[in-house]
C-alpha cells in the first residue's frame, strides 16, 4: 500500500485543488463537527486563547469559534479557492484572524515558541506525509499548553497516512489527558485526543 501513496509534492499538489469531495465547497457544510470542536475547547479554554488551525479551508471552525467569542484566531491552509471562499464567507472573522496561503510545512517555523495557548486539527495531520513527521516536533514547540487532534487514525490511502497521535505526541512533550471515539461525528477511524504541553 505504501508504495501506492502519494509523495509529499503530489500531496501538495493535490491539495492545492483537489477534486470531488475534498474541494472547497463542501467543507462549509458540517457545522456540527465544529460544535463538537468548540465544546471540547472550551473546556480548556476562555475566551481569551491564543487559537491555530492548521489546515483550515474554507475556515468553518475558525468562524464557529469567532462566533462563540474566541477572536485571537490563526488559519493555515494550502489551498488559495479554500482562503478566497472563507474571506467571502466570512468576512468578519476573515478581518479578525491571521491567515497563511501556504502549506503547513512553510508556515509553523514562523511562529515563536509557546505562541498559541491551544493548536487543533481536524482531519488534517492524516494527509502529512511521513517526510514531513518533523512538524510534530515544530507543533510541540509553538503550543503553549494544549494540543486537540481530531483524525482518522485508521483509514489508508493514497492521500492518508495513519498514526496514532498518542504514539507521536507523548514522546515529544505531551501528556494525553483525554481520548474520545468520534466515529459519530466525524466518521469511522477518528479519535479525539488532547493533549497537555509538560512544562
Amino acid at each position: 500500500m505504501a508504495n501506492q501513496q502519494r509523495n509529499r509534492n503530489e500531496l501538495h499538489q493535490y491539495w492545492k485543488n483537489p477534486d470531488g469531495e475534498n474541494q472547497p465547497r463542501y467543507y462549509k457544510i458540517p457545522v456540527e463537527r465544529s460544535r463538537f470542536l468548540h465544546e471540547t475547547i472550551k473546556r480548556y479554554a476562555n475566551s481569551d486563547a491564543k487559537i491555530l488551525e492548521p489546515g483550515c479551508n474554507v475556515g468553518r471552525n475558525l468562524n464557529y469559534l469567532y462566533e462563540a467569542g474566541f477572536a485571537k484566531l490563526t488559519g493555515i491552509e494550502i489551498n488559495q479557492n479554500a482562503v478566497e471562499m472563507l474571506k467571502q464567507s466570512y468576512p468578519k472573522m476573515a478581518r479578525a484572524a491571521r491567515l497563511y496561503n501556504a502549506p503547513i510545512e512553510d508556515v509553523l517555523a514562523k511562529f515563536k515558541r509557546n505562541e498559541f495557548d491551544i493548536v487543533y486539527t481536524m482531519a488534517v495531520l492524516e494527509h502529512i506525509h511521513t517526510d514531513s513527521d518533523w512538524i510534530f516536533a515544530e507543533m510541540q514547540r509553538i503550543t503553549k499548553s494544549y494540543l486537540i487532534t481530531i483524525e482518522d487514525e485508521a483509514g489508508v490511502s493514497e492521500r492518508h497516512f495513519p498514526r496514532n497521535y498518542k504514539q507521536v505526541f507523548e514522546p515529544l512533550g505531551f501528556a494525553q489527558i483525554e481520548e474520545q471515539d468520534c466515529q459519530k461525528v466525524m466518521g469511522s477511524g477518528f479519535v479525539l485526543r488532547v493533549f497537555k504541553k509538560i512544562p
